[in-house]
């Protein structure tokens, strides 16, 4: 059969069978429509208007709705109205969708709407994460009242884009593909995880290498000092013996567990970094240094030819220190 490109708006009928959009769209409203029914989604477009572009399409044959199998490719969307017979289109060219599953309902009196609904939503719904691309989402076409009296019970299942747009490969091409969506964030969902989990430990494995640099740095500044090494690596302990070494009140420390309040401490504990480097004849720029790393400005003032001398302190009108040698408990060493 030869194929022809078709273009332009769906073509009219006479008989309209009523669409279900399952999924994560909801059950469709229906409209009746001079007897036709226009199925509307929950964001209140309805009608061909709001169907994909499908201009390009091939159309390679024609069947009645009820011979439709899956795998075949149509130009039905969530906004079609479909008739006795529908287009089957190529599926490599723009389309609006895709069977993947067809059922009939068993013999007897015609259900409810509801009982119609729940047993598409079961049957399509269960077929559809058994294989169709997560990012898609799908639709069933329930049989009217009429056409149950002809013995007509026959259900189609069929993928479509959850944005309307037209689809342009098959299913299984299109799950190869895996286009990045906001219904896809699932399928991602494990690679977000080790991302995630591989970052925090990166931040953790630094945080923890960052302290135990600093405390190091610190227990050979203290010893220094006059005062226990050990203390530099007890949390809290460390910022309060570096307050107190710079003759500022350790307290100072707690404001850091308030919100906003470790501004203030880092404020007293850079003017404790400063009055120790002048106990070492260190001008300001060993603060700036002492400011962005803080682990080589303990280092350096640690050095084995670097000497101490708080009485420095007091020349130059700041108070001794509060711990270590030239303390009130501890004098200082010559």
């Amino acid at each position: 059969m030869s194929m022809t490109t078709r273009s332009g708006p769906l073509r009219p009928a006479l008989v309209a069978r009523r669409a279900v959009l399952g999924g994560m769209i909801g059950v469709l409203a229906l409209l009746a429509l001079s007897g036709c029914a226009w199925p509307q989604s929950s964001a209140g477009s309805s009608g061909a208007p709001g169907a994909p572009d499908l201009h390009g399409s091939l159309v390679v044959d024609t069947e009645p709705f009820s011979q439709l199998t899956p795998g075949q490719c149509t130009d039905i969307s969530a906004n079609t109205v479909v008739y006795d017979t529908v287009d089957i289109l190529d599926c490599g060219s723009p389309h609006g969708s895709e069977v993947y599953n067809t059922f009939t309902f068993p013999a007897g009196d015609y259900p409810s709407t509801a009982q119609l609904n729940s047993v598409g939503e079961s049957r399509c719904g269960a077929a559809f994460d058994s294989g169709v691309p997560s990012w898609l989402t799908y639709i069933w076409f329930n049989p009217t009242e009429e056409e149950w009296a002809v013995g007509d019970r026959f259900v189609a299942c069929l993928a479509i884009d959850a944005n309307d747009r037209a689809l342009s490969a098959p299913l299984a091409t299109l799950a190869s593909q895996r286009p990045f969506s906001r219904f896809d964030l699932g399928a991602l969902a494990p690679a977000l995880g080790v991302v995630l989990t591989a970052t925090a430990g990166i931040v953790f494995v630094s945080f923890l290498a960052g302290y135990l640099l600093l405390a190091a740095s610190l227990a050979t500044l203290f010893r220094k000092t006059g005062i226990p090494s050990w203390k530099a690596w007890v949390p809290f302990l460390q910022t309060w013996t570096l307050l107190r070494l710079g003759g500022q009140s350790g307290n100072w420390v707690w404001l850091g567990l308030v919100p906003g309040g470790n501004v203030v401490s880092s404020v007293f504990v850079y003017i404790g970094m400063y009055r120790i480097g002048i106990a070492f004849r260190k001008d300001s720029g060993m603060l700036v240094l002492g400011m962005f790393l803080p682990f080589v400005w303990a280092i350096i003032l640690g050095g084995r030819d670097e000497q101490y001398a708080p009485e420095l302190l007091a020349m130059h009108g700041y108070p001794p220190p509060l711990e270590g040698y030239g303390s009130a408990s501890r004098p200082a060493q010559f």
